[in-house]
């Protein structure tokens, strides 16, 4: 049978709740005491790799990965990435969901660094909602932001090009003759969103045409979210010939939205999404779409929190990788 903390209680004369703590390396214990838990830990062979390395190196061999949600093939691609760089080199990736949530991020932060993550890679849930993560850079704890950026922080941030992909997608639109060009997002508080319809809206003044507010929607964070706003969008502009939307999920909703609506894509609505993913060379037409290099923000995050939890001297800031159109069967010169 596997050996439990009531054994090595047993094996020190120490009650369970200082092996507990001793193990689990928090709270108050005497340095004699963790010594004789350690000792136990050995002799009784209690995962003793794990604990003899952990507690006498401090480091836990772990990596935490907060996202918005993993079942996002933008995200789960980026885990991949992450986890075929860190796991050769000894350490385990955990991963948990936001749902886009400050109060799931703020508790996700916390429990991991309870469990002693030796290092974190985050995509922040928001640009503006971000004191606890200065508060957690200044306690130099390792940390890498992804896909999204917070002003002001010393640390590296793993990014896209969200600018320039959001005006190439629309000077794309533009140069095929659309005029009328929605824009279909969740939220502008989280930075690549806002990055993207700055870049749409550079396109829009370029070409001398003057953005209507009805073009723009934003809803939630699901593709029943992007359904509704995909409705709205397609009823209040009738007039409009094309929509980019700014991931996948809007991408899906839209497409619902369009079905549900009679409204043919291309033939009466052209569409562009960011996150080039598997179904959309799937769907009919299959959807063009600005391309991210994922497994290059994943690798690169990974190298660069290996760096960090290994004190290894380098110049910490932004990365913006670049992004690039994939032309599929999804848009076309409006009829009119």
């Amino acid at each position: 049978m596997a050996t439990t903390l009531d054994d090595i209680a047993k094996e020190t004369g120490l009650s369970r709740a200082t092996v507990a703590r001793a193990i689990g390396k928090y709270g108050y214990v005497s340095k004699k005491a963790r010594e004789k838990v350690i000792a136990a830990a050995k002799k009784l062979n209690y995962k003793p790799n794990y604990i003899a390395k952990s507690m006498a190196t401090g480091e836990t061999k772990n990596i935490g990965l907060i996202v918005g949600d993993i079942q996002n093939p933008f995200f789960s691609t980026i885990a991949r990435a992450i986890s075929d760089v860190i796991v050769p080199e000894g350490y385990s990736l955990i991963v948990t969901s936001t749902d886009e949530k400050v109060e799931v991020e703020k508790t996700s932060i916390d429990r991991f660094f309870q469990k002693q993550v030796d290092g974190l890679i985050l995509a922040p849930v928001s640009r503006s909602n971000s004191d606890h993560l200065k508060d957690l850079v200044k306690s130099e704890i390792p940390i890498v932001l992804i896909d999204r950026i917070i002003e002001g922080l010393d640390v590296d941030m793993i990014v896209s090009d969200d600018l320039g992909g959001g005006f190439e997608a629309a000077q794309y639109l533009l140069e095929l003759g659309h005029r009328r060009i929605g824009f279909l997002s969740d939220t502008l508080d989280i930075s690549t969103n806002y990055d993207r319809i700055a870049g749409y809206r550079e396109a829009l003044s370029k070409y001398g045409i003057e953005e209507k507010q009805s073009w723009v929607k934003l809803g939630g964070f699901t593709i029943e979210g992007a359904y509704k706003s995909g409705v709205s969008l397609l009823g209040q502009n009738k007039d409009i010939t094309a929509v980019i939307a700014t991931n996948n999920y809007m991408a899906a909703g839209l497409l619902l939205a369009a079905k549900d609506m009679g409204i043919v894509v291309p033939r009466d609505i052209s569409v562009i999404s960011f996150d080039d993913i598997v179904w959309f060379d799937l769907c009919n037409p299959p959807i063009t779409s600005v391309a991210q290099d994922t497994r290059e923000i994943g690798s690169m995050a990974a190298k660069r929190i290996l760096m960090n939890i290994r004190g290894q001297r380098y110049e910490k800031g932004l990365t913006r990788l670049p992004t690039r159109l994939i032309i599929r069967e999804s848009c076309t010169s409006p009829r009119d």
